[in-house]
């Protein structure tokens, strides 16, 4: 890879991890039984990193950008569950678009396809880490599966606005940014 290459590549990765770090800042708080849950398009600039920086460096710019947004705001101990939880839901994505072969015959219908199986992710990961941190702050079997679901409209807002807003750009944005992008 030669330097300009690599300086691209650098690039790119602090952006997305910057746009993620803004895009998770702007919220909407939103009430429950534990924790600070707020809405927020974090999670779609994160899914955007990847679709369009591919796997590694996308996960990898998301997680920053997340992780970043979690140290800054007091929310430390969930910034490496944030900063992981995009390669896996970020790994699936890119399962779907390979399996799909979007990019040979990229068809609505598949970008639906990817988006929902990532945000499907998304949403039994955060579930699943809301469970246990309500079981680790203190609470019984029955009070934390409360709390979880307390949290489950706050994680829906963010499937259903991450679904709206990587449908609509993530078409604009690779078909811009094909040519900057080949990192």
């Amino acid at each position: 890879m030669r330097i300009d290459q690599k300086s691209k590549t650098i690039v790119f990765v602090a952006f997305f991890a910057a746009i993620t770090y803004v895009a998770t800042s702007i919220q909407v708080p939103m009430p429950a039984l534990i924790g600070k849950p707020f809405v927020h398009l974090g999670n779609a600039a994160a899914l955007l990193s990847v679709l369009l920086l591919g796997y590694k460096r996308g996960a990898f710019a998301g997680g920053i950008g997340l992780a970043l947004f979690d140290v800054t705001h007091n929310y430390i101990l969930d910034a490496p569950y944030y900063f992981f939880e995009i390669f896996i839901v970020g790994g699936i994505a890119i399962l779907v678009l390979n399996l799909t072969h979007y990019h040979v015959a990229p068809k609505p219908i598949k970008l639906v396809t990817i988006i929902a199986a990532a945000i499907a992710t998304k949403f039994v990961t955060t579930t699943i880490h809301n469970f246990v941190m309500a079981l680790v702050k203190g609470l019984t079997f029955q009070p934390a599966v409360i709390a979880t679901l307390s949290a489950l409209m706050p994680t829906l807002i963010n499937c259903a606005t991450t679904m709206i807003v990587v449908l609509v750009t993530y078409p604009i944005l690779s078909q811009q940014l094909r040519t900057k992008l080949t990192v």
